[in-house]
């Protein structure tokens, strides 16, 4: 049994909401194990089998994806705190569907299976967090292929901020992610996004209101969006 305690991510993923007597009591009442990677390691396979928990304690992991020419395109990043592929655990092929590597020094922390299903099982807001950071990467995905039809960075970007306005019912939308994860959902750099960020600024389609806001122009992004139909 491990008791050392997370240095990262500990308000975060499975751990949010939690007090510190609860996080102290399942840091230290599960048999977790702890393994350390090397940067540029690779730590898993596509396509392994999974039979355990992990969580990120320290560091991040490039997780990618062969694409039809044999090419890695990065899916995510995953940041302390993360679940790695934490519900294809509980499913009938349990196995990675990503490769993983990490992108600097990291620390991975594991749970069996039947320790898991228990851990959800006694701590509710632990099993509320599973849920929660399991539906956000489901939306996350399913946006993330919804993006591929748009070859431009700035149809991404319109296609992207027209569904924001549409679900929050305002021209002006709050981001749901960070430029970093935004720049994962397109698949660019995250550079590239800002300059593309700042073309459409400059055309007036979109203006920045403060941090993870924007007023967006409507008809403007549609045309965008028309222009390459």
């Amino acid at each position: 049994m491990s008791k050392e305690q997370p240095m990262d991510g500990m308000q975060h993923g499975l751990w949010y909401g939690l007090k510190q007597d609860e996080r102290h009591g399942i840091m230290n009442n599960y048999p977790w194990t702890l393994r350390r990677y090397a940067a540029g390691t690779l730590v898993a396979l596509m396509g392994d089998p999974l039979q355990k928990l992990m969580l990120i304690d320290r560091g991040s992991l490039s997780a990618e994806f062969p694409d039809p020419q044999g090419r890695l395109m990065k899916v995510e990043t995953l940041n302390a705190g993360d679940m790695i592929a934490g519900p294809v655990l509980f499913s009938s092929d349990a196995r990675l569907p990503v490769q993983l590597i990490a992108e600097g020094d990291v620390v991975i922390r594991s749970l069996s299976r039947s320790q898991a299903l228990q851990l959800l099982a006694e701590y509710p807001r632990v099993l509320e967090n599973f849920l929660r950071e399991a539906g956000d990467k489901i939306n996350f995905l399913a946006e993330k292929l919804r993006m591929v039809k748009f070859q431009r960075l700035s149809q991404k970007i319109a296609a992207h901020f027209l569904r924001l306005q549409a679900e929050q019912g305002s021209s002006e939308i709050r981001l749901g992610y960070t430029l970093r994860e935004l720049s994962e959902l397109f698949g660019v750099e995250r550079p590239s996004l800002s300059r593309s960020l700042a073309q459409l600024e400059s055309e007036g389609m979109v203006s920045r209101l403060d941090r993870g806001r924007y007023r967006i122009d409507e008809a403007g992004l549609r045309r965008l969006l028309e222009a390459s139909s």
